[in-house]
């Protein structure tokens, strides 16, 4: 205040100079402006980086863990250190990669040699089953055929021409004695069938199998036949447009009654749909008006749902629905059986026979097995839920593939492979006529 007064009353007087302490305050009489002279101590303005950097500090003594982390994540050391581990992968990734090119080439190049001798036929089990490997086709038991003759290998056999191990021996669903008999469940679905779906229900809610279900009838094309139909529950994802007739067969008459008032209720003007009583294991008797084959009623699309675990005779029930299928028809299933891991599979072999009786049902079957036993073509396998639920499209042998159907790797790859075998057969076949 009293310096403040004193400026006040100097105004008129012009400059004026005071001795404040030990240092020399002038005023401007004009201005009021404060000037300073060299000895006055003047606080410093902080740069931008020195603010950063007192920032950092206090970031790096944080109590909050995150902030901490974030603050040594943005040093310079540890920077530098990143640099050196980042050098260190990419040399690990190149030594691995070219590692795993080079085996990946090595496979590629046997998987064109094996292939050429299947064109030929004189192709041995041994290169069956490293072709089925290579190509992701190999099943549990081929798995085990395999090992064996891996086995083999290491005590010092390496040619395997002539040798062809026993299947049987390595046969899951005649060889699990958890896997139980076969019978015929039809008198346990007739008494079923009025509570299935009610009991049924909450178990399907649970693993979403209503998706499934839509993947399944989405398939259903032009003459449709669904095998082991049950009570229905297929129907209500069935989309009527894109099909002819549908005709629907399942042993238990109980709940074909089921299928038939819940098809009507939802497609009352859908007039091509036919109810048959009858097995899987005698379609072909079911359907032939004679004993020409030529008037046997065939299908564009045959479907079944969790069927094939319920059959006296799976194997025979595919093979039937093969020679009913009309040229470029297709087989869709879609089952539960073994699953991808072990742990699962333990599972379903010790809760096999409570299964058998609570749902009349062998769960755990390899459904691949009785694919591949079946003679059919896969045209595409997929599986769910670790590996327990299988969908399945398959097709009769020599059908030939649509565009749609046809993957990656056989376009690309496969039909490489196929290009260099046929050069090289009519580079043969030159030489021989010269």
């Amino acid at each position: 205040m009293m310096i403040r007064n004193l400026v006040v009353k100097c105004h008129r007087l012009g400059p004026v100079t005071f001795k404040v302490g030990f240092n020399f305050v002038r005023f401007s009489s004009n201005s009021h402006t404060y000037i300073s002279k060299p000895n006055t101590r003047v606080r410093k303005v902080k740069t931008k980086e020195e603010i950063a950097n007192e920032l950092f500090e206090r970031q790096l003594k944080s109590d909050n863990r995150l902030i901490r982390w974030g603050a040594i994540a943005r040093s310079d050391k540890f920077r530098k250190g990143m640099t050196k581990y980042l050098i260190g992968l990419y040399v690990i990734f190149l030594i691995y990669g070219g590692s795993f090119m080079k085996e990946l080439y090595g496979k590629e190049k046997e998987l064109e040699t094996i292939q050429a001798k299947e064109t030929t036929g004189n192709i041995n089990e041994y290169e069956q089953l490293r072709m089925k490997s290579m190509t992701g086709k190999l099943r549990t038991r081929d798995k085990l055929k395999l090992e064996k003759y891996e086995e083999m290998k290491k005590e010092g056999k390496d040619n395997f021409d002539g040798v062809e191990l026993d299947g049987e021996e390595y046969e899951i669903n005649n060889k699990n004695k958890h896997i139980l008999p076969a019978r015929d469940t039809t008198e346990f679905y007739e008494g079923k069938a009025v509570d299935y779906d009610k009991e049924v229900n909450f178990e399907e809610r649970m693993i979403f199998m209503g998706r499934r279900r839509k993947w399944l009838m989405r398939h259903c094309k032009g003459d449709v036949l669904e095998v082991s139909c049950g009570t229905g529950r297929n129907i209500k994802y069935l989309d009527p447009s894109q099909v002819h007739s549908i005709t629907y067969i399942d042993s238990s008459k109980n709940m074909i009654e089921l299928s038939q008032e819940k098809f009507k209720e939802r497609f009352p003007k859908f007039a091509n749909a036919a109810f048959v009583v009858g097995k899987a294991e005698d379609l072909l008797n079911l359907a032939s008006r004679n004993d020409e084959e030529s008037k046997t009623v065939k299908y564009d699309t045959i479907v079944e749902s969790f069927g094939l675990c319920s059959h006296e005779d799976p194997v025979k029930a595919l093979k039937n629905f093969a020679k009913l299928l009309k040229p470029g028809g297709r087989i869709v299933l879609l089952e539960h059986g073994r699953g991808e891991y072990d742990f699962i599979n333990k599972a379903l072999d010790d809760r096999a026979e409570k299964r058998l009786e609570t749902w009349g049902c062998r769960w755990n079957l390899d459904i691949g097995e009785l694919l591949d036993d079946s003679g059919l073509d896969i045209v595409d396998e997929s599986r769910t839920h670790l590996g327990t639920t299988w969908c399945i499209v398959a097709k009769k042998k020599g059908d030939s593939k649509s565009k749609e159907e046809i993957g990656f790797y056989e376009k690309y790859v496969s039909s490489g492979v196929q290009s260099k075998l046929e050069t090289a057969s009519n580079s043969s076949k030159h030489q021989q006529t010269k």
